[in-house]
């Protein structure tokens, strides 16, 4: 059950990580890339973010990159979606 209860809270801090770091004064985000990142590089002018895990499989889901652009994985769903 704490396992449980520490992965939601870490998707609650992935879900409002950006508006709380706009929220924030320098320390408290400070704090908050401390809890997030590994460390950043620079590559081209772009910053580069390494994140802690498990935020980092989370940012890999972001990539829209991983989603399959041919089939769906679950076509029932989608004809099923379709129908309602």
């Amino acid at each position: 059950m704490v396992a449980s209860y520490k992965g939601l809270r870490i998707l609650e801090l992935a879900n409002k990580a950006y508006s709380l770091y706009l929220k924030q004064n320098h320390h408290e985000r400070a704090n908050l890339l401390r809890i997030v990142l590994l460390y950043c590089t620079l590559k081209d002018a772009a910053l580069c973010p390494t994140y802690k895990k498990p935020f980092d499989m989370l940012a890999k889901g972001l990539d829209v990159g991983n989603w399959r652009p041919q089939r769906d994985s679950n076509p029932r769903y989608r004809l099923e979606r379709a129908m309602s």
